[in-house]
C-alpha cells in the first residue's frame, strides 16, 4: 500500500510541477483528455488478453479490457505530464504476466509480493520522456496505473 501510494504521489507531484510552471489552454488539456479516452476506449473493446498491437518507442500498451478511472494531462514550457487509472477484474499474475509478455525486455523494475502485490516498468529515457506502469491490487480490483512524463 505504501508503495502505491508513493507512486500516485509521483504521478500528482509531476502534474502538479508542470501546471503550476504556466498556464496552459484548457484546449490541450480537453486534446489530451480525449486522446487519452479515445486510446483506453480502445483498449477496452479488446476481448481477450493477448498481445496487444506494438506500442510506439517510449509508450505502454493498455491492458485490454481494462476501465479507465481517471486519467489527466498538463504541458508547459516544453514539459509534460500525463497519467492515467485503470482497474480490472483480472487477477495481479494475469495483469502481471501480459504485462511482461508486452512490455521491451528489461524494463521490469520492480516487483514485491508483500505486503501488496505491486510491479513497475519503465520505457524510455529522462531526455525524450519515460513512461512508467505500476500494477497493484486495491479493493479487491487490480489497478494499473500509466505515467509519461516528458522534460
Amino acid at each position: 500500500m505504501r508503495f502505491l501510494k508513493m507512486s500516485l504521489v509521483l504521478v500528482a507531484a509531476a502534474l502538479a510541477i508542470t501546471a503550476c510552471a504556466s498556464k496552459s489552454s484548457s484546449n490541450d488539456q480537453s486534446q489530451s483528455s480525449a486522446e487519452a479516452t479515445t486510446a483506453a476506449s480502445s483498449a477496452a473493446t479488446t476481448t481477450d488478453n493477448t498481445a496487444a498491437s506494438p506500442a510506439a518507442a517510449g509508450e505502454a500498451p493498455a491492458y485490454p479490457g481494462a476501465s479507465t478511472e481517471a486519467s489527466g494531462s498538463n504541458s508547459s514550457m516544453g514539459q509534460s505530464a500525463a497519467g492515467t487509472v485503470m482497474t480490472t477484474d483480472d487477477s495481479f499474475d494475469k495483469v502481471y504476466s501480459w504485462y511482461q509478455k508486452n512490455m521491451p525486455s528489461g524494463s521490469e523494475k520492480s516487483h514485491t509480493t508483500a505486503p501488496v502485490q505491486s510491479a513497475v516498468f519503465m520505457v524510455g529515457d529522462p531526455g525524450s520522456g519515460q513512461t512508467s506502469v505500476t500494477i497493484t491490487v486495491s479493493g479487491g480490483k487490480t489497478m494499473i496505473t500509466t505515467a509519461k512524463v516528458k522534460m
